[in-house]
């Protein structure tokens, strides 16, 4: 029988609030009781565990074919504050699922099977996807910031260098994840079989004016740095309407100096985010950002690239083996791609990539009411189960 609901109950016994929400931040101890919780049942499931300075867990099946490439599921255990329970936990519960599969049948594959449990996929003082990128070898070390950070969680920018591995014996990178967007739910599908990964481009915009006394400077005479920035803003918003309806732009940080109520703002900080899978939407967004900037007179602007992480395709063989694999276990799938980024972003850098997405209630995600119905979480897990077997009966 499909455990893969009690497998997430487990892991969800980390990081609970009192609201029914889930807060596991990257490095913090909620997020170790995750890993030590998920660690304890790959072990019980006959893999060998590891954990690196980024904190990754690692779990490895050994295959009884060891020149047969490695299969590797993986996902993440950290969640945003106040999170839900199936973002990214999900795919690690899938994983451990194939493993104790294995184990409940008395089989061993023939390929090697690794897991892996990410951390801080979600967006931290360290970047999106950290955990898999300090794998794939993509942290940067001139990343800005990163040095001040790890410090923080007391790591160096040098072990996490050091956490690179070689993928010249991996096969592929398989993730089963939650939609978090409403399509399946809104078509009663069960099963996603992902064609791609847009891209996430992440720019810290800074307008620079004058402070001064709120109530003796006149408007005609100010430099206010909040209005500025809230007409680029607003302007922003619009173009990326204009451009594409699958174009998205979001400001989802803002800071303010000095940040009192009685003077003008001299400086206001925002993160622009901008998502495709056309890198020519995101450049023509960027480029009228930056003509938007340069008429406003009032103050001065610096746009700076923080993330810049490119859509990625999935494998076309590996959608294929997904797609028998959801007809196989009884499921209608239909290809679609992917508007959040995930893990598979950073691996398919490396090896070939495929996912799979069941559906979200509502296309809620990110938030207490995140939720995927158990019958659907059990047939995502049954989906990469006998894919998984698919890929393991080939070389």
């Amino acid at each position: 029988m499909n455990q893969v609901n009690d497998i997430l109950k487990a892991i969800g016994r980390a990081g609970r609030n009192e609201d029914g929400s889930y807060t596991r931040a990257c490095y913090s101890p909620e997020y170790f009781e995750a890993v030590d919780i998920t660690e304890a049942m790959m072990r019980e499931y006959g893999m060998e565990t590891s954990r690196d300075a980024a904190g990754n867990l690692h779990g490895v099946l050994r295959g009884t074919e060891p020149g047969l490439k490695s299969i590797i599921i993986g996902s993440h255990l950290d969640t945003v504050p106040s999170g839900g329970l199936f973002d990214g936990a999900y795919g690690v519960a899938g994983g451990l699922e194939v493993a104790r599969r294995f184990k409940e049948k008395g089989e061993k594959p023939r390929h090697t099977i690794e897991l892996y449990a990410f951390n801080a996929e979600e967006s931290s003082p360290l970047g999106g996807t950290f955990g898999s990128r300090a794998v794939t070898g993509l942290v940067s070390p001139e990343q800005p910031g990163l040095a001040e950070a790890l410090k923080n969680y007391g790591h160096t920018v040098q072990e996490i260098m050091d956490c690179r591995r070689d993928f010249s014996g991996a096969k592929c990178y398989l993730e089963l994840h939650i939609e978090q967007g409403d399509y399946l739910f809104n078509e009663g599908l069960k099963i996603g079989v992902v064609s791609g990964i847009v891209s996430v481009i992440r720019y810290k915009v800074t307008a620079i004016g004058h402070s001064n006394h709120a109530g003796t400077t006149m408007m005609k005479n100010r430099h206010d740095a909040m209005v500025a920035m809230a007409r680029l803003i607003a302007e922003a918003d619009r173009r990326c309407r204009a451009i594409d309806d699958k174009l998205v732009l979001t400001v989802g940080t803002i800071k303010c100096w000095p940040g009192s109520e009685n003077v003008i703002p001299g400086k206001v900080e925002c993160t622009f985010e901008m998502r495709h899978m056309d890198k020519s939407k995101t450049d023509e967004l960027i480029k009228e950002i930056r003509e938007i900037a340069e008429g406003i007179d009032t103050v001065k602007f610096e746009i700076v690239n923080m993330i810049n992480k490119g859509s990625v395709s999935c494998d076309a063989s590996l959608m294929e083996v997904i797609g028998e694999a959801a007809k196989a276990a009884g499921e209608n799938p239909v290809v679609m791609p992917s508007g959040a980024g995930h893990d598979a972003n950073p691996m398919a850098h490396r090896v070939p990539i495929g996912m799979i997405f069941v559906p979200s209630r509502d296309g809620m995600s990110h938030c207490p009411e995140e939720w995927t119905e158990p019958e659907d979480a059990a047939a995502g897990a049954e989906t990469l189960y006998r894919a998984v077997l698919a890929l393991d009966a080939g070389d």
